[in-house]
């Protein structure tokens, strides 16, 4: 009989670095190093950033790295599995981190995405971030650069 549980998101601990690297790998063509995510999963010591992760059935389905910035909040990286996606895994992670940051007083949410990734693009439109620029030539691709696009909305 398959598990029936609900989504589950909690805050990542640096134990949790190794597999939120490893479902970055699977999913970005470059992703952040363990190193990177384990900076993310330290409580304190003046760390801004915080990473929170999606658990369903037991497994790490996806996760999202945010931090605050004097005023402002900015949402980092997220990632969902690729058999996970679709399910409103990514809107689930969106929304807690932009309720994280709300708590800690940002007053304001500003987020970067490639032009390309337009199921991204318009998750964030829905969530109510809106268009800010381009930043062009930001993000490699395996020949050439793409534009970031870039969004934010208010808490």
């Amino acid at each position: 009989m398959p598990l029936t549980t609900e989504p589950v998101i909690r805050r990542a601990v640096p134990v949790d670095a190794a597999g939120l690297a490893r479902l970055d790998a699977a999913a970005a063509p470059w992703p952040w190093r363990e190193e990177q995510y384990r900076k993310s999963c330290m409580v304190g010591a003046g760390n801004a950033e915080q990473a929170l992760l999606l658990e369903h059935d037991g497994a790490l389905q996806g996760f999202v790295v945010f931090a605050r910035e004097l005023d402002d909040g900015s949402i980092y990286n997220i990632v969902v599995a690729s058999a996970a996606r679709r399910r409103g895994y990514a809107a689930l992670l969106l929304d807690a981190a932009i309720v994280a940051l709300a708590d800690t007083g940002a007053r304001r949410c500003l987020l970067e995405v490639r032009k390309s990734n337009t199921a991204a693009r318009r998750l964030y439109e829905l969530a109510g971030f809106h268009f800010d620029g381009v930043r062009r030539n930001y993000y490699p691709l395996p020949e050439g650069r793409e534009d970031a696009i870039l969004m934010s909305r208010d808490l």
